[in-house]
């Protein structure tokens, strides 16, 4: 008798947990996922040291890092925060949903609106996490050396908050002196899409391939399911996807989230497609002005490695910078990273549900490029490895993980020579 009372005990509570979104911890909320769940940086797993990589059989030492973050997890923003309120206001307004769903009734949105687009107590701990990650990771070439690390954020405050957490783990982590620098701020190098007149053109037509999903099967399959789960007919997909942002805030600061239940992990991976539909155009390979505008970004780190080998001497060890997934992706494009035969399209969500462009898995919060410089042992040779949330990957171009530093430049010298006026310019 006992043992079935505690049976149906952790049956009933296993159905809450579903119920409330716990099983959907996992790369689908695409830019709203937590690096957590696209990464498990809490685990004890040794952090392999990058200090060196073989080529051609002798070994390379790391003289020169560029990291690309961006920013930790956040707060939703404040256009985010009115929507979820105004949404619950009017399904609050039916008596008889809020007898259906009897959460409706004395839920409070959690998310206050002075902290919108501010840093949560979650991404403290992902910077926190990433700061010791890439302390041992890169400690050889960091360690005696923090001074000779340059830090630059945007004029959004949530990447200082993001870098004063950083900081301070990664130096906790060196045993370093933790007196905190200014950090540069330039939006040109980092916040380069706010400054591009023809980026902004072509970004206000760039949403036909989302609008055409929005109205399309999957979604009306969606929007037509959770109408009914929740008992409004007068449900629409614009709601709908704020449901969406209420259960991926909520899951990801709080471990669970009553909206949740209103979705199915189908439901969530068709959502995903549909925001990647987004990012693909508006940031990915949709358009070339998309990755031609990152030149102040990548004609930076050229030059910091150029001015490396060219001086061989230790004036500057890394480039640090916290930045935004508007500056991730287009930049991940820039570099071929993430390329799908298929271009992503309304009308094609069944052959892409293996893509690689997925914003879910490539630029949850916290999201990081490295790109390190190494300086080989016998050869003299410089070569580069390329490193996103860590791992390290296949650099386009050479096809494998470790280049020879002046393949890898020939090969993006388009992202070398950066005229941002003439990119930019209009007509």
């Amino acid at each position: 008798m006992i043992s079935s009372i505690l049976l149906i005990v952790v049956l009933a509570t296993l159905v809450v947990d579903l119920e409330c979104g716990t099983n959907f911890m996992k790369p689908v909320f695409n830019a709203m996922t937590t690096y957590l769940w696209a990464k498990d940086i809490y685990s004890n797993e040794t952090v392999t040291d990058e200090s060196t990589v073989m080529y051609n059989g002798e070994v390379c030492q790391i003289v020169n890092l560029n990291l690309l973050m961006r920013h930790v997890a956040r707060y939703p923003s404040l256009y985010w925060i009115r929507r979820m309120e105004n949404l619950h206001n009017m399904i609050k307004s039916d008596p008889d949903v809020v007898k259906k769903h009897r959460f409706l009734k004395t839920w409070i949105i959690p998310f206050a609106e002075e902290h919108a687009y501010s840093m949560s107590a979650l991404g403290t701990e992902e910077a926190t996490a990433l700061g010791r990650t890439f302390g041992k990771k890169f400690k050889q070439l960091f360690e005696g050396k923090t001074n000779l690390i340059d830090y630059t954020i945007t004029s959004k405050e949530v990447t200082r908050q993001s870098f004063v957490a950083f900081y301070k783990s990664l130096n906790e982590t060196l045993l370093a002196d933790a007196s905190r620098p200014n950090p540069a701020v330039d939006d040109s190098r980092l916040r380069f899409y706010s400054k591009c007149k023809k980026y902004r053109t072509y970004s206000d037509k760039s949403n036909v391939e989302y609008d055409l999903f929005v109205g399309g099967i999957q979604m009306k399959t969606v929007v037509d399911k959770i109408k009914t789960l929740l008992g409004m007919a007068n449900l629409n997909a614009e709601q709908v996807i704020t449901m969406h942002q209420i259960c991926a805030f909520e899951l990801g600061m709080f471990n669970k989230s009553d909206w949740c239940s209103f979705f199915t992990l189908d439901d969530l991976n068709v959502l995903d497609y549909l925001f990647d539909l987004s990012h693909y155009w508006q940031r990915g390979f949709g358009y070339a002005i998309n990755w031609q505008m990152t030149c102040p970004f990548t004609s930076h780190m050229f030059k910091r490695f150029d001015d490396t080998i060219a001086n061989q001497n230790e004036t500057t060890v890394a480039d640090i910078q916290f930045a935004h997934s508007y500056t991730l992706l287009p930049v991940y494009t820039a570099f071929g990273l993430f390329k799908d035969s298929n271009k992503l399209l309304a009308n094609n969500y069944e052959a892409n549900k293996s893509r690689r462009f997925r914003v879910s898995r490539t630029c949850p919060f916290s999201a990081n490029l490295g790109t390190g410089l190494y300086k080989c042992e016998v050869s003299g040779n410089f070569v580069v490895k390329m490193f996103v949330n860590e791992d390290a990957v296949d650099i386009p171009a050479c096809g494998s993980k470790v280049c020879l530093y002046q393949e890898f430049k020939q090969a993006y010298k388009f992202l070398d020579d950066c005229n941002f006026e003439k990119i930019c310019r209009t007509q």
